[in-house]
């Protein structure tokens, strides 16, 4: 395994991991991003869909997600498929 394949996967799993705290751990994000900056905690809220980033959020951690996983993916097959060939001439 090359040091680039490795890099690669590391970074595409990092997208993986932040893309499903994005879309699916919200409150754990906001929680995270107000004590990161010092702000008070955030009041419960009585419907939990009334955010407007709310589909925001998902739609683009979900992105995130299936853009890592396609990377992690092509970059381990292709690199699992291409390490038996011949060698150069």
């Amino acid at each position: 395994m090359s040091t680039y394949l490795i890099l690669t996967d590391i970074v595409a799993l990092l997208a993986m991991v932040v893309g499903f705290h994005v879309a699916f751990r919200q409150r754990l994000l906001r929680r995270w991003w107000r004590i990161m900056h010092g702000r008070p905690p955030e009041p419960e809220r009585t419907i939990p869909d009334d955010d407007p980033v709310h589909y925001a959020m998902i739609i683009s951690g979900m992105m995130l997600l299936a853009f890592g996983l396609i990377i992690f993916c092509f970059m381990s097959v292709y690199a699992a498929l291409t390490a038996g060939g011949p060698p150069p001439a």
